[in-house]
């Protein structure tokens, strides 16, 4: 039995002592080396870029939250800035919005009466202001009229030649004046027309004056957030570097550098020649 043992070690031992077996032995433990060295290799790099992937965007959102504009309230009024909707909202006090508000409709007022005139033509706008003009002045005239009536008829006069002719007179007196405002009314309405909408364009520019202050706000908003938002750039780039460094040094497997050093001493030694 002791013989048989002898026979099957003795056996083995001269397998494993065949060079070709040796060599086909250690190509095989040296290439499963390898394959493991580089497969933890890759493994490492693999781990080490998704760190710093994450790194870097935690980085980014560091630097964007730290730049975005500040919202700012005065007497005046508030500009306000949502980061999450990405919108700003500029507010007039409430005394401010009265004015405004006020300018507004005065303006439009004055826009209409101008468009009174200025959707006519120029004699027909000038017609309108003397028809306008003359309702005014139509009292007066008749008031004049009864006076000198009333003045006659105390003198017994009234119904006579003499007084027929003050009558006359004083017709032909206030036809006069009509016919020079009737002349008058076309550059007067033009007059008109260039005042009203003057008044409308001034009351509008004032009006829209107003939004400057609170405008002046969110600018001084994204002066702030600029300022601090450059310091948080500075300190940003400092943490991308420093998350770059670390994840260079895990980028590599310890254990994979390990098993290809090890591949290497399975290999075939050279075989000198004489």
């Amino acid at each position: 039995m002791s013989g048989l043992f002898s026979s099957i070690a003795s056996g083995v031992g001269n397998f494993f002592s065949n060079p070709l077996v040796q060599d086909i032995g250690g190509r095989l433990i040296s290439g499963g080396l390898s394959y493991l060295g580089a497969d933890k290799t890759i493994q490492a790099a693999q781990e080490a870029a998704l760190a710093q992937a994450q790194g870097l965007r935690d980085v980014a959102n560091i630097t964007a939250a730290g730049g975005n504009p500040y919202s700012v309230g005065s007497l005046g009024g508030t500009a306000e800035f949502d980061p999450e909707t990405k919108s700003a909202l500029l507010n007039l006090s409430p005394e401010l919005s009265n004015i405004y508000s006020g300018l507004l409709s005065r303006s439009g007022m004055f826009g209409s009466q101008a468009g009174l005139y200025s959707s006519l033509d120029p004699f027909a706008a000038g017609d309108l202001f003397y028809q306008q003009q003359q309702a005014l002045v139509a009292p007066e005239e008749e008031r004049m009229r009864t006076d000198l009536e009333t003045r006659l008829l105390s003198q017994g006069r009234l119904g006579t030649t003499g007084g027929g002719r003050n009558i006359e007179d004083l017709e032909r007196g206030l036809a006069t004046a009509r016919d020079a405002r009737r002349v008058a009314s076309f550059n007067q309405a033009q007059n008109l027309i260039d005042a009203l909408l003057g008044r409308e364009s001034a009351d509008i520019e004032a009006a829209t004056s107003l939004l400057d202050v609170p405008l002046q706000q969110g600018k001084l908003g994204m002066g702030i957030g600029g300022t601090v938002g450059a310091g948080v750039s500075a300190a940003s780039k400092a943490r991308s570097d420093a998350v770059r460094g670390i994840n260079n040094a895990f980028a590599t497997s310890p254990l994979g550098t390990a098993l290809s050093y090890g591949a290497g001493l399975f290999g075939q030694p050279k075989k000198e020649k004489t």
